[in-house]
């Protein structure tokens, strides 16, 4: 097996020395890690060409030392610079036609990168511009035809053609067998365009019923933001899950066959936000954050790189982020790009440290912190690697850092108890007095309750007592559902207000949970869903989890916008207001200013008008 070349990352947006065209060594002496070369800056004359490319121009980027035969496959993160007019650029094999695909889409003062994964002929790798741009490239890794093969950039759809996204509704592409890409491809490199959304927001690129929450492209109103990313396939066809209504287009560059390169569920390993991966709060400009790559999110120990998917979320400054592998010195790199108020991504596959870490850093021109998001979607195999499953440690929030943010877990995740989960709830001060009563009326065994189209209900107890957040924080965990889609859909429903009646007195608090169709959570009259906030709260998501686990098959046999599935963490939330599959949601889910997605992304649970009532 002919294994894969790396390099780590070297800087796009900071000025550096000229550095000569790089001679790489043979693909076939894989294992060893290459000093990082950079292959092509217009602003300095690297890669034989001086000047910003002009849209009538299409330049060629030839890489000497890099073998073209048996089917190579090169992987660099290209960065536009100092446009000034928003564009697009085109890039594919010299050898190929020109396609009808773009990979990075710019705008003025922006430094803006994305990766590409294209076959490498000796005739070269085609870069064309719509309008004049400074480009920045890096090569990040030589692939053999046994890890990844590139083809022919082809579209393989575009809604702006059709119908846009609909908010949380997932639209499925069959991949393999589509041009270039054979049937029996276990994973595909595509690039996503997310074209004009209707609200910031992300979409997750990922294998379908995944039931990941890791994102893959993050965006603002009204952009266009380009993203390439390596996915596996289920059953030869991918999914893509957008959180707002917004046009996509995807457009396929390569396939990976079961070779050294390999691609995962996306798998979450760090955010500042919330401390999952060990550091909590910004990262300071100029510090070190260190990850542990192996032995988490299936990734095998032994793996030598990480095909991973960063974000800058609430940038304050203008910078860039540096990737490289912990124990060796940090290059002059960078993997991603960033501005003030930025929530934007990029992939990178990166080498790891022999331990399997990587190193992150950030630096702005303000000296700013960035907070950091990354989730792993692959890795690369070493000689000793470990097949998956077998060491391998999957990242468990609720044992590794108990104090941790409760995200979604997967349909057929074991989920934890109440008594775990209450030993795990974070201190959070009281915001709703009002509620302190119900908060107080704890549950117990003896009030489980019995609707019987689902063993799980006979878990709901509201055995909790605590303050309305640290109740919200126990029913995410007990539920294995993010506490933030909690918080936000409870905004939605009450206002985090045990008092409101709705549906002409049939709804009661926070949950809304009504009479009329979940009488059992109204069975016993010292505890339920009435006069308990942890009772109202674990019947909600216990519902929530039947329908997220495929229980719900009756939807699929009334109205419904789609065929109803397992590991659809919207739909369902949807489904608790409507009672349907994705039908009469769009105002509940997605609407601007007032909606469950709208509170979501923008936090208000932390805003002062909220807090105050």
């Amino acid at each position: 097996m002919r294994r894969a070349v790396f390099a780590t990352l070297l800087a796009a947006v900071v000025a550096a020395a000229t550095l000569a065209v790089p001679s790489v060594p043979p693909v076939d002496a894989a294992t060893s890690m290459p000093e990082p070369e950079r292959v092509l800056d217009t602003r300095e004359g690297t890669g034989a060409r001086r000047g910003r490319l002009g849209p009538a121009e299409t330049l060629v980027l030839r890489l000497p030392g890099v073998a073209t035969a048996d089917e190579t496959t090169v992987a660099l993160n290209l960065t536009t610079v100092d446009a000034s007019v928003p564009g697009y650029v085109t890039a594919w094999p010299c050898a190929s036609p020109r396609p009808e695909t773009s990979v990075v889409n710019f705008e003025p003062g922006r430094a803006v990168p994305n990766m590409l994964v294209l076959g490498y002929t000796d005739a070269g790798i085609c870069l064309a511009a719509s309008s004049a741009v400074h480009l920045v490239a890096d090569l990040t890794a030589v692939m053999g035809g046994d890890d990844v093969v590139g083809i022919a950039p082809q579209r393989l759809l575009d809604t702006r053609d059709g119908a846009r996204l609909r908010a949380g509704r997932a639209v499925e592409i069959d991949v393999a067998g589509s041009p270039g890409v054979p049937g029996d491809a276990q994973g595909a490199v595509v690039n996503v365009t997310v074209v004009d959304p209707v609200a910031d927001g992300y979409a997750i690129v990922a294998p379908c019923g995944a039931g990941t929450n890791a994102s893959t492209v993050n965006f603002r109103a009204g952009e266009v933001v380009a993203h390439l990313t390596m996915v596996a396939l289920d059953d030869g066809a991918l999914c893509v899950t957008a959180s707002t209504a917004t046009d996509v287009v995807v457009d396929s560059f390569a396939h990976l066959p079961d070779g050294d390169v390999r691609v995962l569920t996306p798998a979450r390993l760090l955010d500042t936000r919330v401390g999952i991966g060990g550091t909590t709060g910004r990262v300071a400009s100029g510090s070190t954050a260190r990850l542990q790559v192996t032995g988490l999110g299936n990734v095998p120990d032994g793996a030598i790189g990480a095909t991973v998917n960063v974000v800058a979320v609430d940038g304050l400054g203008d910078g860039y982020l540096t990737l490289w592998p912990c124990g060796t010195s940090a290059p002059l790199a960078s993997t991603m790009n960033m501005w003030p108020g930025i929530t934007r991504s990029n992939q990178a596959t990166v080498a790891l440290s022999p331990g399997g870490e990587l190193c992150i850093r950030p630096y702005t021109a303000n000296a700013s912190g960035i907070h950091v998001v990354l989730d792993v979607v692959g890795y690369v195999r070493g000689p000793g690697t470990s097949e998956p499953g077998t060491t391998t440690t999957t990242i468990d929030p609720y044992t590794t850092a108990p104090s941790q943010h409760f995200p979604t877990l997967p349909p057929g995740s074991t989920l934890p108890s109440g008594s775990e989960c209450a030993g795990r709830v974070r201190d959070a001060a009281e915001i709703r007095p009002e509620n302190s009563d119900e908060n107080a009326n704890r549950g117990g065994r003896q009030y489980a309750n019995t609707r019987p189209d689902w063993s799980g209900f006979d878990r709901v107890d509201g055995d909790f007592a605590g303050t309305t957040d640290e109740i919200i924080q126990w029913a995410a965990c007990k539920w294995g559902i993010d506490e933030d889609i909690v918080r936000a859909q409870i905004i939605k429903e009450s206002y985090w207000y045990m008092s409101t009646v709705g549906d002409n007195g049939e709804s009661f608090g926070l949950g809304q949970v009504r009479v009329p169709y979940h009488s059992w959570a109204f069975e016993h009259d010292a505890v339920n869903a009435k006069n308990s906030t942890a009772y109202n709260l674990d019947y909600t998501y216990a519902s929530w989890r039947a329908c997220y686990e495929g229980v719900y098959t009756w939807l699929n046999t009334v109205e419904r916008n789609g065929t109803y599935a397992a590991g659809d963490v919207w739909g369902c939330v949807g489904v608790w207001f409507s009672g349907r599959w994705y039908v009469n949601t769009d105002a509940y889910l997605s609407q601007p200013g007032d909606s469950v997605r709208w509170h979501h992304d923008n936090e208000t649970w932390l805003t002062p008008q909220f807090v105050d009532g």
